[in-house]
């Protein structure tokens, strides 16, 4: 399939798991990728086996991230970060770099790409990489869980409020994928076993079956689709 022939596409978190995913399939349905991440080596690695992709290699708050989104037909917000602390000894710094990178960018980024369509008269498509966290709370996580049951509600927000200008603004909560996010987890068997377990499907996703969902949101096959919140889970949340 072809959906994006002829579309720029902006990924955030494109140096590794997820987004480097999802701009890997955009770019195989004919889009103009643009990835962008902090980490300038993932992303070369990423954008290598993309012919005609472009990188940028900024902090995903940057006065240069917010540059790029003003000419893309889709916006895809994969940036994430999870730092693990006990809730009593969170570092209040770290809590606040878990919702400038899982929060404040997605909310800053998708309200220049509106301003940019909304000027233009065009419409775009917008899917937020939210979590399974967005709607239940595990331990450790505190931080975390709260940004993305905000990325969630700032989901249906801008829906909301875009809709009018053909804007569609979506999100996937992804379950637990295998990327690097979890990967001391998944080096030990018996947490594995007991997170597999929780999981109907008694598996882990992969990156590219969490970046076919996302795609899927931002073609055109979901033009009636705005507001809402896919999960791709393996079922845990129907427990």
């Amino acid at each position: 399939m072809m959906r994006f022939s002829g579309q720029r596409a902006l990924v955030t978190g494109a140096a590794a798991g997820i987004g480097r995913a999802v701009a890997r399939q955009l770019a195989r349905e004919g889009a103009q990728v643009v990835g962008l991440d902090i980490s300038g080596d993932g992303l070369q690695e990423t954008c290598a086996s993309i012919p005609g992709s472009h990188q940028l290699a900024v902090d995903v708050n940057s006065d240069e991230a917010l540059a790029a989104v003003g000419d893309c037909e889709v916006l895809i917000n994969a940036a994430g970060i999870l730092l693990r602390h006990d809730l009593r000894e969170h570092p209040l710094s770290q809590w606040q770099r878990t919702l400038e990178v899982n929060l404040k960018a997605p909310l800053r980024l998708s309200r220049e790409f509106a301003r940019a369509h909304i000027t233009a008269g065009t419409s775009g498509a917008i899917v937020n990489v939210a979590s399974i966290e967005s709607f239940i709370a595990l331990p450790g996580h505190a931080a975390y869980t709260a940004s993305k049951s905000g990325l969630l509600m700032l989901t249906r927000a801008f829906a909301l409020e875009l809709a009018p200008h053909g804007i569609r603004v979506n999100a996937v909560a992804p379950g637990v994928t295998k990327t690097g996010m979890n990967a001391a987890i998944r080096a030990d068997p018996e947490r594995t076993a007991a997170l597999t377990e929780a999981i109907p499907l008694q598996r882990f996703a992969t990156p590219e079956e969490q970046a076919a969902a996302i795609c899927f949101l931002a073609s055109p096959e979901a033009s009636y689709v705005t507001g809402a919140t896919l999960r791709v889970d393996g079922g845990w949340l129907t427990r």
